[in-house]
């Protein structure tokens, strides 16, 4: 009988065992979202378009005429040829592919062109004043100040704010400040004092709690919007709150940039940075599981010890 207890015994052992190696490497090829292995590869740059029709899909119509017809596909992220039936359909259709481009294709200016730029032609986000954010961090960055026509140095939070924020001076006077040879040194930098004299490793330490955010392009902060249309078409927008992808009802019409065709591509453009993140949630799972596998044990290991004591 003591045998027979034994081997009841040595039954249960192999199983935990079983379920403690499932759980690890279980969790070591898990996606929380199914698509991580593509944010830690060679991330897109953010798809900019001119206009939310132009995130529309290819539509015919319902009749039967051929036209051949443009429009702008957010996967190739080009203008591509289509056949148009003739009637109905949606505003992502044009007679020509010079006027797809122009509606839909924005190009990114080179620096070499931005450094020309003149005090007319910088970008709007210049005269932006100074925005700290709401959190508490002490990073060091710059600012185009619209008043004293240089770039100034001023201290972030860590979160939010505007686009008149940059990691370096070189940075904020190429984009703002305009002719090179004009290049002035912001007051603060001339002048500095206990504020600013501190370097980045110094900030760090004053504020351990607080992580320089990844940068991520602007329109994953902006809310899911359905459009103004009555389509029903699956698409995904980035939660900036809870930092995943997730799917909506798209009216097929209207809406803002942050709207995506598969999880994927929301991925790629919204979460790229984020591998410290996915790396946490992973070590959080693991050591979860692990607990989960020992209270299991603890529990087999009780009923064999009460069978016992019965028998």
């Amino acid at each position: 009988m003591r045998k027979m207890k034994g081997r009841k015994r040595g039954c249960f052992l192999p199983l935990t065992f079983v379920l403690l190696f499932v759980c690890i490497t279980g969790h070591a090829t898990d996606d929380s979202d199914g698509e991580e292995e593509d944010v830690l590869g060679v991330p897109l740059p953010p798809l900019k378009l001119g206009h939310s029709d132009c995130a529309l899909k290819a539509d015919e119509g319902p009749c039967k005429a051929i036209h051949v017809r443009f429009y702008f596909n957010i996967q190739s992220r080009e203008c591509e040829i289509f056949e148009y039936g003739g009637c109905h359909g949606n505003a992502n259709n044009f007679l020509t592919l010079e006027e797809c481009q122009n509606k839909c294709v924005v190009t990114e200016l080179p620096l070499e062109v931005m450094l020309a730029k003149n005090e007319r032609e910088k970008p709007n986000f210049c005269y932006q004043e100074k925005d700290p954010g709401i959190c508490r961090g002490f990073f060091s960055r710059y600012f185009y100040n619209k008043e004293t026509k240089i770039c100034e140095i001023f201290k972030y939070g860590g979160c939010l704010g505007n686009q008149n924020n940059f990691k370096s001076l070189e940075e904020c006077q190429t984009t703002c400040q305009g002719n090179p040879n004009l290049l002035s040194v912001a007051p603060d930098e001339e002048h500095p004092n206990h504020m600013n004299s501190s370097s980045p490793e110094e900030e760090r330490n004053q504020f351990p709690g607080i992580v320089e955010p990844p940068p991520i392009p602007s329109l994953c902060m902006t809310p899911m919007d359905r459009g103004l249309c009555r389509a029903k078409e699956t698409r995904f927008f980035y939660n900036y709150s809870t930092g995943r992808c997730r799917p909506f009802t798209y009216s097929g019409c209207g809406g803002n940039e942050n709207n995506f065709t598969s999880r994927k591509s929301c991925l790629r453009i919204c979460r790229k940075g984020m591998g410290t993140d996915i790396a946490t949630d992973y070590h959080k799972r693991q050591v979860s599981c692990m607990l989960w596998a020992e209270i299991f044990l603890q529990f087999l290991v009780v009923s064999i010890g009460l069978i016992e004591c019965n028998s």
